[in-house]
């Protein structure tokens, strides 16, 4: 009985066994052809370099895809995809800008596979002129440096950019720009940084259709240190002895605030004029006198001011005497 019974178990096993192969047969191997769609399968446009040579640029090449229904063999058709089928798109006839009809040639992955039907059957594509533009580049500042501290002159390295693009993008650009973070420094700024374009409204343009000779570049930024400082007249050699008889008027400005490297400012308690002479005061004691600034050091108030002078002895001579 039991010998029956292992008996009946291998018959059932070997049963299941072929019943696989047959189906595997079948399915795999004499199964009739199917039907199956694939969508959005991307477009590759060829022989863009072509339009390039003409001056001409597509616009719209990065939106397309197209739906694919092929038939074949279940295994093949299983087996086909968005990314072993070739939709490509040649571009090399079009010669001029606006709307553009072109076809397709759609390289399947296995020979044995039809193509029932596509769709869209032709693209539309939008054709502009291919410009260069070349643009200055700004340098701007983000932030605010630290409390008595000022920005200095910012330089960029290199000084200008060349766009290349679609006429109607580049004709948007107003600018090209380095952005820096200056929040809360007390030091000079080096550094290199990637170069934004913007259009007239402020935005940034972003476009996958703008190349550029230079992505980013070297810019450097002074963060000067100011400083509230006395300003002492200083006279010509030829008249300092006449120069005794003048003092500042209490009204005149004795201090201005000035800028510079942090080392340099910190040594410094005073500013002189540059030499002044008897004749450059008038009736009145006024002189318009330069400053004599440090290499390095700049007024924020100006580089001249006029100093009123009082004549000390020809007041003691006209002050009325005492009974």
């Amino acid at each position: 009985m039991k010998l029956n019974l292992r008996d009946d178990l291998a018959l059932k096993v070997v049963s299941v066994l072929i019943a696989i192969a047959l189906w595997f047969y079948v399915v795999q191997v004499q199964s009739p052809d199917i039907e199956r769609t694939i969508k959005g399968v991307p477009v590759v446009f060829s022989q863009k370099s072509v339009l390039e040579s003409r001056g001409l640029i597509l616009l719209n090449d990065k939106e397309h895809t197209i739906d694919i229904k092929i038939r074949g063999k279940r295994k093949y058709v299983i087996d086909a995809s968005a990314e072993n089928i070739t939709v490509l798109a040649d571009v090399s006839a079009i010669e001029e800008t606006g709307e553009q009809t072109i076809y397709t040639s759609i390289i399947l992955p296995y020979g044995n596979l039809e193509i029932i039907n596509q769709n869209p059957s032709v693209l539309t594509v939008e054709v502009d002129n291919l410009v260069t533009v070349e643009k200055e580049i700004e340098v701007r500042t983000e932030g605010e440096p630290k409390a008595d501290f000022v920005i200095g002159s910012a330089t960029v390295s290199p000084t200008s950019v060349q766009l290349k693009g679609p006429k109607s993008i580049l004709d948007g650009v107003a600018s090209v720009a380095a952005n820096i973070d200056i929040d809360e420094k007390d030091a000079d700024i080096e550094t290199v940084v990637p170069l934004k374009i913007y259009g007239s409204s402020g935005k940034e343009i972003k476009s996958d259709y703008i190349s550029a000779d230079v992505t980013e570049v070297e810019v450097r930024c002074e963060i000067l240190k100011t400083k509230l400082i006395d300003v002492q007249p200083y006279f010509d050699s030829a008249d300092l002895e006449a120069a005794d008889e003048y003092r500042l008027d209490t009204g005149s400005m004795k201090q201005i605030k000035i800028a510079g490297p942090k080392d340099l400012i910190d040594t410094l308690s005073a500013i002189k004029t540059k030499p002044i002479s008897i004749a450059d005061i008038s009736e009145n004691g006024e002189a318009t006198v330069e400053l004599d600034l440090p290499t390095g050091v700049r007024s924020l108030e100006g580089s001249s001011f006029t100093f009123r002078f009082i004549r000390q002895n020809l007041t003691q001579e006209n002050a009325s005497p005492q009974p």
